[in-house]
């Protein structure tokens, strides 16, 4: 019956570190989809208030008098804002990447940690377990061999 329970606690010790594993990696998978919905939202809102201000800039700009170089510098203008608005789009985005990509790599690290340990711990329970089934039977089969012997004494 020991070695039933001895068995059955190294199970029992696996399947709930397997599970805390697994709750962890879920809450973690959470995290970055929220993390990354939350970066693209404030993403989409500085793009909306850019859009706006570019169309208010624009629409100032066409009420007019109407010169070649009024024309020209206008343009240049434009492409100028657009350049940097693209810029600074790029570089907040990479930033944000390099962020999520980070923290991801650091949950992953810490599960791979506590997988490690995880996994050394079962090994000890498995081997604790190993060596309590090789006693039992030792004392078993010593048992079973003296009572033979006897048996054949008597005999």
């Amino acid at each position: 019956m020991e070695i039933t329970n001895k068995i059955k606690e190294t199970v029992d010790t696996f399947v709930n570190e397997a599970k805390t594993n697994l709750n962890d990696v879920k809450s973690n998978v959470e995290t970055t989809y929220n993390n990354f919905l939350n970066e693209a939202k404030e993403e989409l809102n500085i793009q909306t208030k850019n859009f706006k201000s570019t169309s208010e800039r624009i629409q100032t700009k066409l009420q007019g008098p109407f010169t070649l170089e009024k024309i020209q510098s206008d343009v240049k203008e434009e492409v100028e804002f657009l350049v940097a608005d693209f810029k600074d789009a790029y570089e907040r985005n990479a930033g944000r990447v390099k962020s999520i990509i980070n923290q991801t790599q650091e949950q992953v690290e810490g599960l791979k940690s506590k997988a490690e340990k995880t996994a050394k711990t079962v090994k000890s329970e498995v081997e604790k377990t190993a060596d309590t089934v090789k006693k039992e039977v030792k004392k078993t089969t010593s048992k079973a061999k003296a009572s033979t012997k006897k048996a054949t004494a008597k005999a």
